[in-house]
């Protein structure tokens, strides 16, 4: 994984399944609001495996992505840090923009919170 440097605010990465069933998101419609803060969406508009996290609000981006999920506001605090603290590596593509990723790949689970 890693993070789009500005004006893109947001933390993209891949979901790599190392088990069965590890995981399962139902998708009977896609549910495309406006992205905001700490939601998790499919990258591309598309099911997976890319996906992302938002830093910061998206207005501008409308409806253009599927929310499968959404960080704990405690955990958005875990994230802003490891951005702050990680070590990061420049990577220039022929075109804009200029991607931003993480030395080292960020491994984390993904749970279901019943509510």
């Amino acid at each position: 994984g890693g993070r789009w440097g500005p004006p893109y605010a947001l933390i993209q990465g891949q979901i790599v399944v190392g088990q069965k069933n590890a995981i399962d998101i139902a998708k009977p419609e896609p549910h495309r609001p406006i992205i905001e803060r700490g939601m998790v969406a499919w990258a591309g508009g598309k099911g997976g495996p890319h996906f992302f996290v938002a830093l910061a609000n998206h207005p501008e981006w409308e409806h253009g992505h599927t929310v499968f999920a959404e960080v704990l506001p405690k955990d958005m605090v875990k994230l802003d840090d490891l951005v702050k603290t990680r070590p990061l590596v420049e990577t220039k593509p022929k075109r804009p923009p200029i991607v931003t990723n993480f030395v080292e790949p960020i491994r984390f689970t993904i749970q279901e919170i019943k509510s």
